[in-house]
């Protein structure tokens, strides 16, 4: 990169502000640019490791000079309500975790587990003891010590039922926490449980200063204290959150950079504007149209990760008319997906007909590639006959994101070739995650993204207790295949029974199964990469500028 554009760059931070769309369309206008209409875009297309940090952290800043003052500005789609872990329910709150806490598991750039702020584990009596060795020397930010106790309180607080913690769900087979001696935990389990420790890499991992939750109360989320690489330094609501450096951090070397800033910016145009005016530093989630131009300018470095995650339409199953299976099942066969991948995605997608993605390896199944709803407006129409369903209509929720615009529209098109009215209506994203929360939407176009097990992917949406079950779907059979999914081990039988359950989930359709999507994400080359973990989680620690 030339000496000007670094220039450029630093008097672009120095303003301290990122480009408003207001601001980027005034630009393209002196410019003389023309900003494509909604029409013409879909005209023009369309087993344990050994005991150690995870590996990846510090990614990309080896044999290279490293700015020690830098701050670091990344771009990210949803904003964040609570930075409470056992609370986060948005992807953006997720990814801000990451640089607050660490958890005790972690998951490598190979997606295996491997310890964190514990130094190993041992799973014992059958999988129903787990012995977690926590890590000596750990500090949290407010100078207290990461212990054994600490991990319990933490962990009870989730177990606790009068807390009601959305995490809870994802390690109540835990009965009993005890602590053995200052740096030794022990769990005790009702019955195996195969996905606990792929839990413990994210939300009921983190662990916060007990000091700190006993301190703040009900506020701990808007005053978070862990043991991660950075530390909240000011949380300007609705438009950036700007970390520090912690010092007592407890990886030696890092972190590389003094600050951290996470801004929320879901305008795809504006985020991107940012990127190239040098206001953000790093995109995590670039827009599909946007990628190839990424790929080939000089200025960026990029990270492409195939299927990671699978953009579908949930749909509740209390409410009419999609309540009604059949009518369910017509709207999953007049559904174009390769309209989509045309309009929306400009290719950058495969078809997805059930909820397992291929990055589950074996557990994914080939055979939903035959059994699973295809776009057939014959078989649409013959199912929405015989749902004895007439003048059918709904409305879809989609946050405030041009993609997901552009998709209910292509959906929204597909399902008036068979006579359904959808209308569209848009939130911000922290209102849209209420209605989620709340099941008071109809139909709502959302997204999910890896987990260290499928398990947090598939029980925890299709299971009756699942904590992403929004849309009271109950299956018997499911239930039954999905709770025994947890106590086999890893292996063709459990595989067989994840397989055999999402085959009665596809036939249910309480999703929309659209498609499995290529992430991309950018960053310009006077900073250095993140580590590249498919479940796309930003890992701040190793980041840093370039001198």
């Amino acid at each position: 990169m030339d000496e000007r554009r670094n220039n450029d760059d630093e008097a672009a931070r120095a303003r301290g502000a990122r480009l408003s769309r207001r601001e980027l369309l005034t630009r393209a206008a002196l410019a003389g640019a023309a900003v494509p209409s909604l029409g013409a875009i879909l005209a023009a297309c369309a087993a344990p490791s050994p005991a150690g940090p995870a590996a990846g952290a510090g990614a990309g800043s080896a044999a290279v000079t490293l700015d020690p003052a830098a701050k670091i500005t990344i771009a990210l789609t949803n904003d964040f309500k609570t930075l409470d872990p056992p609370f986060y329910t948005t992807v953006g709150e997720r990814q801000a975790l990451y640089s607050i806490y660490s958890p005790l598991l972690e998951l490598d750039e190979k997606l295996d587990l491997v310890p964190n702020l514990i130094e190993s584990w041992d799973v014992q009596d059958g999988g129903t003891t787990i012995i977690l060795k926590v890590r000596k020397g750990v500090k949290f930010h407010d100078g207290t010590d990461l212990d054994a106790a600490a991990v319990k309180f933490n962990l009870d607080r989730i177990l606790d039922p009068k807390n009601a913690a959305p995490q809870r769900s994802n390690i109540d087979q835990v009965s009993k926490v005890d602590v053995t001696d200052p740096l030794t935990v022990r769990l005790t389990l009702a019955t195996a449980y195969t996905p606990l420790l792929g839990f413990l890499s994210e939300g009921p991992g983190f662990v916060a200063s007990p000091t700190a939750i006993q301190k703040y109360g009900k506020d701990f989320g808007q005053n978070p204290v862990g043991t991660g690489p950075f530390q909240l330094l000011e949380w300007r609501k609705a438009d950036q959150l700007i970390l520090k450096r912690f010092d007592g951090y407890w990886k030696p070397g890092l972190p590389k950079a003094a600050q951290v800033i996470l801004k929320p910016i879901p305008d795809e145009t504006v985020r991107m504007a940012n990127l190239q005016e040098g206001t953000v530093d790093i995109v995590e989630d670039v827009p599909p149209q946007d990628r190839a131009k990424v790929r080939t300018n000089p200025d960026y470095e990029h990270w492409d990760e195939a299927g990671t995650r699978w953009p579908m339409v949930r749909l509740n199953l209390k409410k009419a008319p999609l309540d009604n299976k059949l009518v369910r099942q017509a709207i999953a066969s007049a559904v174009n997906r390769d309209d989509i991948i045309k309009a929306v995605y400009f290719g950058e997608a495969v078809p997805a007909y059930g909820p397992i993605s291929p990055l589950y390896g074996s557990f994914y199944d080939p055979e939903v590639e035959k059994y699973g709803f295809k776009y057939d407006l014959a078989a649409a129409k013959a199912k929405l006959a015989a749902s004895g369903a007439t003048n059918v209509s709904f409305q879809i929720d989609v946050q405030n994101q041009q993609s997901q615009q552009r998709m209910a529209e292509v959906i929204r098109a597909n399902l008036a070739a068979i006579g359904i009215n959808m209308t569209i209506q848009q939130y911000e994203s922290t209102a849209w995650t209420d209605r989620v929360n709340k099941r008071a939407y109809q139909a709502t176009l959302g997204s999910w993204t890896l987990r260290a097990d499928i398990d947090g992917t598939i029980y925890r949406h299709y299971a009756l207790d699942g904590n992403q079950n929004s849309m009271g779907y109950e299956n018997a059979q499911v239930d039954a295949l999905l709770k025994r999914s947890r106590t086999l081990p890893n292996g063709p039988e459990r595989v067989k029974t994840f397989r055999d359950a999402q085959k009665l989930i596809v036939d249910d359709a309480p999703w929309i199964f659209l498609l499995f999507e290529k992430q991309q994400r950018a960053w310009r080359k006077s900073v250095t990469a993140l580590p590249k973990i498919a479940d796309t989680m930003p890992r701040t620690d190793g980041v840093g500028r370039k001198k």
